[in-house]
């Protein structure tokens, strides 16, 4: 899979906007909502010396995914281990609320997050900036 640059304000991939009302141009967010909670695809980069987000990168095709950095090799589950732990933090939510479904042997993964839809809308927007 072909990565694009990391998206920063001026220098996003066309690939991760999305036109909404009057020409105005907005990226998509690296997550869904439903009633249950969230989804969010991240692009995690191990062996980090700290764990800290780096940006919304785009994908393939019009998806995003927000950008880790992971304190921990990808051996045994600990670079895993470490995401679930670091999202449950960010997003204030208890470690069981957040599950791995996809990606547990990629850098791009996708999580689920168990919790009330607003409360995670917001902390997720909040962590995109």
């Amino acid at each position: 899979m072909r990565q694009a640059p990391l998206c920063a304000k001026d220098s996003m991939p066309a690939c991760a906007f999305v036109r909404s009302g009057a020409g105005a141009v907005t990226m998509r967010p690296p997550f869904t909502l439903d009633a249950d909670g969230a989804t969010l695809t991240i692009r995690a980069t191990p062996k980090a010396s700290k764990t800290a987000v780096t940006g919304v990168v785009a994908l393939e095709g019009d998806t995003t995914a927000l950008g880790l950095r992971i304190a921990a090799p990808p051996v045994d589950g600990a670079a895993n281990d470490e995401v679930v732990r670091f999202v449950a933090k960010q997003l204030r939510v208890g470690r069981g609320s957040v599950t791995l479904v996809a990606g547990q042997a990629a850098r791009v993964k996708r999580l689920r997050i168990r919790g009330d839809a607003v409360a995670l809308e917001a902390a997720l927007r909040a962590l995109l900036v």
